[in-house]
Formats: C-alpha cells, structure tokens, sequence
C-alpha cells in the first residue's frame, strides 16, 4: 500500500455563471452541458484511482461535480449502495464571498464599483475587499489552508478527492510557490474541471 497522502484537487465543472461571467462566490448556478461533459473526461482520467474520501465545499456546483466523479469511478460502481463514499462538505473549501459582487457579471461591477474592479483584475495589491462587503483574499486563503489540515487529520495515507473552487485553488497554488494572496491574477485560473495532485513532504504540499 502506499503510505503516501495524496490530494486529488478539482474545480468544479463550469456554470451557467462562468458562462455569463457573472461572479459566483458564495452563491451557485447550474453545471452546463458542456461542463458535465468536461467533468466526465476527468472523471474518466481518474477512473482507476480508488479514494478513501471524498470533500466538497457547501456549495451545488462542486456537489455535482463529485457526483459526477464517483459516477464514473471503477471503484465505486463495484460497491454496494450501503458502501458508497459519503460526501464531506466543508465551508472551509468555499470559494471567496465576493460580497456585492455576487450574481453581478464583469461589466456591471467595472460600471458600479470602476476602482476595486479594476484593482481586483489589473492591481490586486491595491483590492480591498471590505468596499465591496467581501471576504479579504488572505482570509479566503487562511480559511482553505485550514480546511485541508482538517482533512490531512483525517487522514494519514491514500487518495482523497477535493471538489473546490477557482479563486481560493489559485490563492492556493500561490502559497505553495511562497507568494503572497495580492499575487493573485483572476484572468489565469486553473479551468473549470480540471485538477492537481499533491503530496506533503516535510510539511509542505507539493504537486505531483
């Protein structure tokens, strides 16, 4: 067996919003069609790797898409019903609350918010998420850190399956290369269904 933790990380299919880009955060939409479709390519990537969990976050979209996953998984279509994988929702894995920006497209918060929309997508070290009513992103990122060390305390070895979200994934991906939450960039977020593996080693997470 190996002895190995390793965290399959997913963002979820895209939506009826990323489609309209309108700013999800905390709120939800629909997976498209061609979002399925994309989750099940993934999901048929993965369709040999047995997990030992699956994680989500609270919201629809990264339900669905784990769904979807464990659908297609070799391992779970064997086991009976009494033994499938119980999905863990966790607020930590949350995308960031976007405050009022929430169910607004990109058009319409660069007309009503013309400063923090263009300090978010061309000056983010200058984005102050409190004028918006949002959660800071160093905060959205402190939150996500905790809900994976929740999960590796659940966890010693094994495949485990996360379903989250593209903004606090890229704050993620950030920390692990050492740069801070304002060297966030909005416009280059790992796409929708896609995912990374990591492992830790010595305490840092590391991508395979």
């Amino acid at each position: 067996m190996d002895n190995k933790l390793k965290l399959y990380i997913v963002r979820h299919g895209q939506t009826e919003w990323n489609v309209l880009e309108k700013f999800q955060g905390q709120l939800n939409s629909p997976l498209t069609p061609e979002g399925i479709k994309k989750i099940e390519k993934t999901a048929s990537e993965l369709k040999n790797i047995k997990f030992e969990a699956v994680y989500t976050s609270e919201l629809g979209r990264t339900i669905s898409t784990a769904k979807i996953i464990l659908q297609n998984n070799n391992f779970e279509k064997i086991k009976n019903k009494n033994e499938k994988l119980a999905l863990h929702k966790l607020s930590e894995l949350n995308e960031i609350n976007f405050g009022e920006w929430q169910g607004m497209n990109f058009k319409e918060i660069f007309i009503k918010y013309p400063e923090e929309a263009h300090n978010y997508f061309y000056d983010v070290k200058n984005y102050t998420a409190k004028n918006i009513k949002g959660e800071e992103l160093k905060d959205g990122l402190e939150r996500f850190l905790k809900g994976l060390k929740k999960i590796r305390s659940n966890h010693e070895y094994g495949n485990i399956l996360i379903v989250t979200h593209g903004t606090v994934l890229e704050l993620f991906f950030n920390y692990i290369q050492n740069k801070k939450a304002n060297d966030l960039d909005e416009r280059k977020l790992i796409g929708n269904g896609e995912y990374k593996i990591f492992t830790l080693e010595n305490e840092k997470y590391k991508t395979l």
